[in-house]
């Protein structure tokens, strides 16, 4: 790559035990939080009939979404951050999982404009 350095790695790879704690600690509890949030609002959509409209049904489908971006992405962020700010996984392991984090993120902003465009006409 042009732009790799080794000395970039060694500054990532000599944070102190605090910090590498601290951040995953905090990712830990941005993935808990995500998940479980995001599931109890899903349980809340499906159960409650008076939710079973248009404009739930995008939110459902974004509380979906990013259930999957929390179990599926923030996992190998969290062991890269673990073995040092390291990939660890390979090429084609970190293309795929940068593609499924822009697509997340995409298909938030289509949804959130797609819901803004049928609840106005609703």
């Amino acid at each position: 790559m042009a732009n790799y350095s080794h000395a970039a790695d060694n500054i990532l790879q000599n944070l102190s035990p605090l910090t590498a704690f601290l951040k995953l600690t905090s990712l830990g509890f941005i993935i808990g939080v995500s998940v479980v949030g995001n599931l109890l609002i899903s349980i809340l959509l499906v159960k409650d009939k008076t939710l079973h409209r248009a404009p739930y049904y995008f939110l459902l489908d974004l509380c979906c979404s990013d259930i999957l971006r929390s179990a599926i992405c923030f996992p190998f962020v969290f062991n890269s951050v673990k073995n040092g700010s390291t990939w660890t996984y390979g090429t084609l392991t970190c293309k795929v999982i940068a593609f499924l984090g822009v697509l997340s993120c995409f298909h938030t902003a289509f949804i959130i404009s797609a819901k803004c465009y049928v609840c106005h006409y609703i």
